[in-house]
C-alpha cells in the first residue's frame, strides 16, 4: 500500500462514459484500501453484469463540502461521503443515470449540481466532485475504473485535480518521469510498472520546481492504485490515494 500520503481532490468537467468491452469487467470481487485504512469489498463485475447494474462509488474533492450526497434519478441515495473520502461501490441498475449532488447531509435536499451518464451493466465507475478551475460552481467527473487482473505489477493512474497548477509531472525521485503533460482536470491513464518503493516527486512541467513529495510510497503487484492531486489552498498542495486489489481465488 501507499503510506503517508494525504490529500484533497478536484477535477473539471462531465464526461459521458460509453459502453465498453466485456474485457475490462473483474472476473473476481475487489478490495478497495485506502490511507486511513478503510477497506472495503465489491462484487465482481461478471457478477454485476449477470445482475444488471453497474457499480459507480464517490469522491467528495471539494475542500468546503464536508459531507456530499448523491442521488441517482431523485431515488437511489447513496451514503453520504466526507471531504477527502471515497464510498464503497454502490449497486446502479439503469444505464443512463441522471445524478444528483447536494451539499447538506439530511434535511432539505437541495441539488446543486446534475449530471446524466451512460453506464455499462458489469463496470466500474469512480464519480469526482470538484469545483470549476474558477472555484466557484460544482462540477461532477466520471472515470472509469479498470482494474487489472495482472499480479506481477502495479497499476497506477494520477488525477489532477490541483486547481492552480499548470502542467505537472510525476517521477520518482531522482530517477524515471511515470507521467508528463498532465493539465488540470485531466487524468493520466493507468500504467503498469513493477513493484517499486520510494518518493515520488511533483514537479512543473519544465521539471525545474518541486511542487510536493510523496515519501514512502510503495507499490505492490496486483494492485491498481489511483493518486488525486489536489490543492487545499493557494499555497498547499496536496495528494491522497485509494487502491483497488483483486481478492484471491
Amino acid at each position: 500500500m501507499i503510506r503517508s500520503l494525504r490529500t484533497p481532490v478536484l477535477l473539471l468537467g462531465a464526461v459521458l462514459v460509453t459502453a465498453c468491452n466485456k474485457d475490462a469487467q473483474t472476473d473476481r470481487e475487489v478490495t478497495t484500501s485506502t490511507a486511513d485504512g478503510t477497506v472495503a469489498t465489491s462484487m465482481s463485475g461478471d457478477v454485476a453484469d449477470d445482475r444488471g447494474v453497474a457499480l459507480v462509488r464517490v469522491v467528495n474533492a471539494v475542500p468546503d463540502m464536508p459531507s456530499l450526497v448523491i442521488r441517482g434519478d431523485n431515488m437511489l441515495e447513496l451514503p453520504a461521503v466526507d471531504y477527502k473520502t471515497v464510498s464503497p461501490y454502490q449497486n446502479i441498475d439503469k444505464n443512463w443515470t441522471r445524478f444528483e449532488v447536494s451539499g447538506v447531509a439530511g434535511g432539505a435536499y437541495a441539488p446543486i449540481e446534475t449530471n446524466r451518464e451512460m453506464l455499462s451493466d458489469g463496470h466500474r465507475y469512480t464519480m469526482f466532485v470538484l469545483r470549476e478551475e474558477d472555484g466557484t460552481e460544482l462540477k461532477t467527473r466520471i472515470l472509469r475504473d479498470e482494474i487489472s487482473s495482472d499480479a506481477t505489477k502495479a497499476h497506477v493512474r494520477v488525477i489532477h485535480a490541483a486547481r492552480g497548477s499548470d502542467d505537472i509531472k510525476v517521477a520518482a525521485a531522482g530517477g524515471e518521469t511515470l507521467f508528463d503533460n498532465l493539465d488540470y482536470a485531466s487524468e493520466a491513464g493507468y500504467k503498469d510498472l513493477a513493484p517499486w518503493k520510494g518518493a515520488l516527486e511533483i514537479r512543473t512541467e519544465d521539471g525545474n520546481r518541486r511542487l510536493l513529495t510523496l515519501p514512502d510510497v510503495d507499490l505492490l503487484a496486483g494492485t491498481s492504485y489511483t493518486i488525486v492531486l489536489t490543492r487545499k489552498n493557494a499555497s498547499t498542495l496536496e495528494a491522497f490515494w485509494f487502491a483497488d486489489t483483486p481478492v484471491p481465488q
